[in-house]
């Protein structure tokens, strides 16, 4: 048996994707669709290995380089998730992918070269963060079982959301999603994605996409993003204004969340990344009591002092970016968005 790691040419993108639906170490954003919502809105380079034995596609590496001459240059597998990483039959392909990596790291001088994994690597040499959690919600029980089974305070905030009258709207446009979300990026003193960034996503996954608005007195207050992949339903954006939390429109968000994955035959309900006991880990931990830690590895090329890179809200970097950010003025903050977000991935 011969082994041979390439990297992926055009003609192999359907068959990239076959391998993606079956593989079990899989996720949304291995999908060839991924590749090119983030080329088509920032410009990184694609470097997608392949792992071919005998004929068959046996393992898959999706990898961006971004640069930047303010943050510098890595390879990160994948930008703009919460999840990537290797995806192969055994641990000796898995070995051989990561290798030929390490390779093309040292081709394009990087400075670092990161995998976003959901669950850990056995015998790699990498250094590994463990900063980042998920939580998963089990759909395969009875929906008022799962009711049951949430935190008392997040069952008082669906009856209050529903006392108040709050409306529920499922859809596919994005504008409304996108106002709302812009927003709240900046009150929250974060560059937000580009329009067109979810836009692409429609364009790609067409089937795969559902926006949840909750609405108060006809007015959009509240949303989710949410993807679809295999049977698992991923909440990977949402926001709510901030006048009107006391409604509790998120509560009641998660949990019409909970009931469209029931209705649609959805195994797990993913409520999305977070920072381990920061507030939205504390909140999340409300609706399911068990976090799924996420395995951030790092292969250093050029940093000295082999520090692991931090580009989270914790670091105090950050925190003074966001201050600021606060307070510019909103036609600067979205000239400027779209430049910043391409290099925070």
């Amino acid at each position: 048996m011969s082994l041979e790691i390439r990297e992926l040419k055009k003609a192999d993108e359907k068959i990239w994707d076959e391998y993606v639906y079956r593989s079990a170490d899989s996720t949304f954003f291995h999908q060839i669709g991924w590749k090119r919502v983030v080329e088509k809105t920032y410009g990184h380079k694609p470097i997608y290995l392949v792992a071919e034995e005998d004929g068959e596609i046996k393992g898959v590496l999706p990898l961006f380089l971004m640069k930047s001459r303010i943050f510098g240059k890595k390879l990160v597998s994948v930008p703009f998730a919460p999840y990537g990483g290797v995806c192969a039959d055994n641990e000796r392909i898995k070995k051989s992918i990561l290798q030929e990596a390490e390779e093309i790291a040292k081709k394009y001088k990087v400075d670092y070269m990161e995998f976003r994994n959901l669950t850990k690597m056995n015998g790699t040499r990498y250094d590994v963060a463990t900063h980042y959690t998920t939580f998963i919600i089990q759909l395969t029980q009875d929906l008022n079982e799962t009711w049951q089974s949430l935190r008392r305070d997040k069952k008082k905030g669906v009856k209050k959301a529903k006392k108040v009258g709050l409306d529920i709207e499922w859809g596919e446009e994005i504008d409304t999603f996108y106002t709302v979300y812009s927003k709240v990026m900046k009150e929250l003193g974060t560059p937000a994605h580009r329009y067109s960034f979810f836009e692409n996503i429609r364009k790609e996954f067409p089937k795969s996409f559902k926006i949840l608005e909750i609405k108060h007195d006809k007015k959009t207050i509240c949303c989710k993003f949410l993807l679809s992949f295999k049977d698992t339903l991923i909440s990977m954006w949402g926001v709510t204004l901030k006048g009107y939390k006391r409604f509790h429109p998120y509560d009641l968000a998660n949990w019409e969340s909970i009931i469209y994955g029931h209705k649609f035959g959805y195994r797990y309900l993913d409520l999305g990344r977070c920072l381990v006991n920061s507030g939205v880990y504390n909140y999340k931990e409300g609706w399911s009591r068990q976090p799924k830690q996420l395995y951030y590895y790092y292969f250093y090329l050029k940093n000295k002092y082999r520090v692991t890179p931090d580009t989270s809200q914790s670091n105090p970097r950050r925190k003074t970016f966001a201050k600021i950010w606060k307070r510019l003025p909103l036609r600067l903050v979205q000239f400027l968005s779209p430049i910043l977000r391409k290099n925070f991935p």
